[in-house]
């Protein structure tokens, strides 16, 4: 299994060119694989600020598969160390890493499992025939704080590159991709009428990762 170390020297290795990836929240309906019955919202880890959003259950409902030239076999994230984590309750922290939806702790770690697991849900259902390994480093992950979520809300600045390996040599199959993933945030009344949806900022952010890879990876920009 390709160790997360390595992604460095595998993005230095494909970024001999690159290419932006941007698509309009409108394009990003996440198609999924089949899941069991899971009540999503209650799944969620609630911030403090905001009463727990309604318990929620979803069916699963069959998914179709997506053609696309390949098929991801595995995900591997990094959110290097350099990147700079701010704690601090005000409106713009001058800071890579905002993240308090999940408990204090370590908001490398927190990151790096929202991201894996948006683009493996925007991964599972494609079908192509050569078997890949999307490896993904992640530049800024900028949630609200408290301060904005309360009040004015703004953007959830989500920026990462992803490079495409061949799954049995680990050799890269396509040029690094420079992805900008943002999208609106919800402030006030929106953002509690939102969690009580079950649309928290993982659930949102996560869905919207997803479904900008998914699209990626089926229209062919990624070449």
């Amino acid at each position: 299994m390709l160790k997360l170390c390595k992604i460095v020297g595998l993005f230095a290795l494909a970024a001999t060119t690159s290419a932006c990836v941007s698509n309009p929240s409108s394009r990003n309906a996440v198609i999924e694989a089949p899941r069991p019955v899971s009540a999503v919202a209650a799944s969620q880890t609630q911030m403090g600020f905001f009463p727990e959003p309604l318990a929620t259950t979803v069916a699963a409902a069959p998914a179709p598969a997506l053609t696309s030239l390949y098929k991801v076999v595995d995900v591997q994230v990094q959110v290097p160390d350099y990147l700079v984590v701010s704690e601090a309750d005000v409106y713009l922290p001058k800071a890579d890493i905002v993240w308090r939806e999940d408990p204090l702790g370590n908001r490398y770690q927190q990151v790096e499992t929202i991201i894996e697991d948006a683009l493996r849900k925007g991964t599972a259902p494609l079908n192509g025939e050569k078997e890949v390994i999307l490896a993904a480093r992640v530049g800024m992950f900028h949630a609200l704080t408290e301060k904005t979520r309360n009040s004015i809300g703004g953007k959830h600045n989500v920026q990462f590159d992803y490079v495409l390996l061949d799954a049995k040599t680990r050799q890269p199959v396509t040029v690094v991709q420079k992805v900008d993933a943002s999208l609106k945030a919800y402030g006030g009344s929106r953002a509690y009428r939102a969690m009580r949806e079950g649309q928290t900022q993982k659930v949102r952010i996560t869905n919207h990762v997803a479904g900008i890879v998914q699209t990626a990876l089926t229209t062919g920009t990624d070449a």
